[in-house]
């Protein structure tokens, strides 16, 4: 209930800032007779065209819901022209505005604020309402010590079964180098086990500890396996399942064997950093970065929080990709890449917000998932298209390249910002 409150604050915000932005030009004019009762200036229409005061004004309590339901919800009547051009006809949209058709639409820049306001309004509502907050966290003494008396038992267990191997080969005069081999290790994670007790372990530490006794054991039975095998030969029995069963184990070895690699390629594997080099900044930065790794739950709400205040940054970091395609063309100007960018910015948040309201209430065999799914592959190459092709009035070949280019300009634009947040989220 609290999660839905804030995201339909997050709403109301968002259509304030975005009508802050957004002037009440464009409305129906009503004339008026008498003095501007702000400034005194004689009225001529329904606003004051010195200050742009309303010749009507009201004192009553439902003017003023009106007023916010018309802030919050309105957007001037401009917005039913907007948004339809803004899916259908994006090149026309941008290339309207920026020719100077600007009272008839909404802003790309109070479109961009209301939609970045809604994507996380919508997706803070869709959130669980509750996450693990125990990441990280040390578990109790109590629990620690269980899991560390399994895992002993465990090993005592399995060296207690190799002990008894050992004895029936010896009784039967055959090899017990394997068994040997095999008791070592064991003993050898047992006493690990025992001299690294700690009042406090962590998730972590129990879970490596697990997975080396589990890499031990596997390790007893290819032994074993390998052993039978020899007795088998040697018997003149068949094979075929023993080699069939060592073959299974082998390769299950040399997949944990992978995973232990990459795990303990570092001794510092619990520090989160950007780079292995330390100039230029990138000590302090990495040690904010672990610093930050310690509260995970604390870092991820960074990150949501400036994702949301730095939104704005995309436009910037996009412009200049746009421009690059369009450099040599100088009747083309920076202003009209921000329009276009802006605008498209705006079609992909409201696709964005849509499919996730439509995926999150069907099922996964549905058919309308199958086509949400396919309109987030499909529609913003589409889109992008369309809009180049209209907006900068290029053939359909230099809408296409353009298209090619721009979609993956626009990822390494999301890389970009990623970073960016990131930073900030670690280091603020």
């Amino acid at each position: 209930m609290v999660g839905e409150i804030e995201a339909l604050g997050d709403v109301l915000t968002g259509a304030v800032v975005g009508r802050t932005v957004e002037p009440e030009a464009g409305e129906g004019q009503a004339t008026s007779q008498g003095a501007c009762l702000n400034c005194g200036t004689s009225l001529a229409g329904a606003h004051c065209h010195v200050c742009g005061q309303k010749s009507k004004v009201h004192r009553t309590l439902s003017a003023f819901g009106q007023d916010v339901l018309h802030s919050v919800l309105h957007f001037d009547g401009k917005v039913w022209r907007t948004l339809p051009l803004l899916a259908l006809n994006p090149g026309e949209l941008t290339r309207r505005y920026v020719h100077g058709e600007r009272a008839k639409f909404v802003s790309p820049i109070a479109l961009f604020l209301f939609l970045v306001f809604l994507s996380f309004a919508v997706f803070s509502w869709m959130a669980p309402a509750s996450v693990d907050t125990q990441i990280n966290k040390p578990v109790t003494a109590e629990a620690a010590a269980k899991e560390l008396a399994d895992d002993r038992a465990e090993i005592l267990a399995d060296i207690k079964e190799m002990e008894t191997e050992k004895a029936e080969a010896i009784a039967q005069k055959q090899p017990t180098g394997w068994i040997d081999n095999s008791l070592a290790r064991h003993r050898e994670s047992l006493k690990k086990l025992d001299t690294e007790r700690t009042a406090e372990v962590r998730k972590k530490e129990i879970a490596e500890r697990k997975f080396k006794v589990e890499q031990k054991r596997l390790e007893a039975e290819i032994f074993t396996e390998e052993a039978k095998l020899a007795a088998a030969k040697k018997a003149g029995k068949p094979t075929a399942d023993i080699e069939d069963e060592l073959s299974g184990m082998r390769f299950g070895l040399k997949a944990m064997q992978a995973a232990s690699a990459i795990v303990n390629q570092d001794e510092d594997k619990d520090k989160f950093t950007f780079t292995g080099f330390n100039f230029f900044g990138m000590k302090a930065l990495n040690e904010a970065a672990q610093h930050a790794s310690e509260n995970p739950q604390l870092l991820i709400y960074k990150i949501q929080s400036n994702a949301y205040k730095f939104s704005w940054a995309l436009i910037p970091i996009s412009v200049p990709f746009v421009w690059l395609l369009f450099f040599w063309r100088r009747k083309f100007k920076m202003f009209d890449h921000a329009v276009f960018v802006t605008y498209s910015l705006c079609f992909m948040m409201a696709l964005g917000v849509v499919s996730a309201i439509i995926l999150a209430q069907s099922n996964e065999d549905s058919f309308v998932f199958v086509v949400t799914i396919l309109a987030l592959i499909f529609l913003p190459p589409v889109h992008i298209y369309r809009q180049l092709h209209h907006a900068y009035q290029t053939s359909r070949f230099g809408a296409l390249w353009r298209t090619f280019l721009l979609s993956n300009f626009a990822l390494l634009a999301l890389g970009l910002f990623a970073a960016l947040v990131l930073t900030l989220g670690v280091t603020g």
